[in-house]
């Protein structure tokens, strides 16, 4: 989806495309296949990964409190390896993005129905379902200081991020054993300086609430997004 601004506006900024599913056969709606069961559901996946310059999606997980045999996560994650997406642009380069995006399934009696936004739900009471959430393009490889941490966790990245793709609150927190305080601080040093592709609503940036867990594994060690 391509930005409208102000024509004051152009040249002070970059000129973004959000990093979208494609349409047709390998579209995500289309592979999906609806979980064979018999009683009513309403299940909210919220997924995030990588979308490639490619056009291809890594390192991707969806997850749900509401799923817990997994039918719903594995009728999406199964496809991960066959749909396609159109690449963020920045400038009319091709760039890698961080990719949020929730799927919502619902089941009631014999109708049933799958639904796609492009966002972590995050600034829902502000914009409604139909908003695209920010999209980092900015490397962002685990610090160096966090490299001898080796440590089973899962850590929440969080940032306001404004209009023109700048963050201000920015925070890491941990969910279990807690973050070194040189680690935390190379991950709060790489927010602030990060980049992102504004939200968008409406085809006009807004400013958003942005949320990107991090998994750490002790081995083989390495940052899953």
């Amino acid at each position: 989806t391509r930005a409208v601004f102000a024509a004051d506006d152009v040249g002070s900024m970059p000129v973004f495309t959000h990093a979208k599913f494609v349409e047709g056969d390998r579209s995500l709606k289309n592979l999906i296949e609806f979980p064979d069961i018999d009683f009513d559901a309403e299940i909210t996946l919220m997924c995030n990964g990588i979308a490639s310059a490619k056009g291809r999606l890594q390192n991707s997980k969806c997850s749900s409190p509401g799923d817990p045999d997994l039918l719903f996560t594995m009728s999406v994650s199964r496809v991960f390896n066959t749909l396609r997406v159109v690449p963020a642009t920045v400038n009319g380069r091709e760039e890698e993005v961080d990719f949020q995006f929730v799927v919502i399934f619902k089941k009631a009696g014999a109708a049933e129905s799958i639904d796609i936004h492009l966002n972590n739900q995050k600034n829902v009471d502000r914009l409604g379902l139909d908003y695209i959430s920010a999209q980092r393009y900015s490397p962002h490889p685990l610090p160096n200081r966090c490299a001898g941490w080796q440590q089973d966790d899962l850590l929440i990245e969080a940032a306001i991020v404004d209009t023109n793709g700048r963050p201000r609150d920015v925070n890491v927190m941990s969910a279990s054993v807690g973050i070194p305080p040189s680690c935390r601080k190379g991950l709060i040093n790489q927010l602030e300086d990060a980049r992102w592709i504004p939200a968008m609503y409406q085809g006009q940036y807004v400013e958003s609430i942005w949320i990107n867990p991090i998994v750490l594994t002790k081995q083989p060690y390495k940052r899953q997004q």
